[in-house]
């Protein structure tokens, strides 16, 4: 970065970049007097990409960071845990899923409810763009599906649009950050456990995700920035939609 006096602009993961920073910015400028610039929204892989490069002064995740990705950035702090969930129609009788039944769904082996113990009425999957690198599609993969590949999607740019759609098809369903819930959805508990902050904290609700913000060689500003974000106040507005990391 140059001076400290450049306001700081962020890229990345649209949870934090959407959900977090336009109040908790408010909060550290009042506070601090340090502008911000742009707040993208265009996902966890754009974000890292933008950081490395030296495009913005800070980027955000909401996954785990691969061991090839902390060893591109020289900063990496968690300020939360995002919660997904499985959202399917609200007047969908499913009660539940597992893991297992989850990864038949997502890969395509699994085509009508019925083969999950829901009624009969075929499945519409609902995702994210798979290469749009997005940290939902990433997460989700990794703790759902493994090596599997995704099976049959209708991909759309945003997890909003995903649920959004899940509330008109009766036959939807997506996993999508908790704070994009919509009425007309419901997050079904997966393994038994409910997707709240007792069932993350507990360790009973298996789909959660660190959201971290990242840097290189940050300023100052970015430093400060960073630690305010675990202070009270700030922690305060990340547990307005997720669990705080405090």
């Amino acid at each position: 970065m140059a001076a400290d006096t450049a306001p700081l602009t962020y890229e990345g993961a649209s949870t934090i970049g959407g959900v977090i920073l336009p109040e908790a910015t408010k909060l550290f400028t009042a506070k601090s007097g340090v502008q911000f610039g742009a707040v993208g929204t265009a996902g966890a892989g754009a974000g890292f990409k933008a950081v490395v490069a030296g495009k913005v002064a800070f980027g955000g995740l909401a996954s785990e960071p691969t061991a090839q990705e902390k060893a591109q950035l020289t900063d990496i702090v968690v300020i939360g845990y995002d919660v997904m969930g499985v959202f399917v129609h609200g007047a969908n009788p499913i009660k539940g899923l597992s893991m297992a039944q989850l990864k038949d769904i997502f890969s395509g082996k699994a085509t009508n409810w019925k083969d999950v113990g829901g009624a009969d009425a075929p499945i519409t999957v609902y995702s994210e763009r798979l290469d749009g690198g997005r940290a939902t599609v990433k997460a989700f993969k990794s703790m759902v599906l493994g090596d599997t590949p995704y099976g049959p999607v209708k991909e759309l740019d945003d997890a909003t649009d995903c649920v959004a759609d899940v509330v008109k098809d009766a036959g939807g369903i997506t996993a999508a950050s908790m704070s994009f819930a919509l009425p007309g959805a419901v997050a079904v508990p997966v393994n038994g456990a409910t997707p709240d902050a007792a069932g993350v904290r507990s360790g009973a609700y298996p789909l959660k995700r660190p959201l971290s913000l990242i840097a290189v060689n940050p300023s100052a500003n970015v430093k400060a920035f960073f630690e305010f974000m675990l202070t009270p106040p700030a922690q305060a507005v990340v547990g307005k939609s997720f669990v705080p990391a405090k």
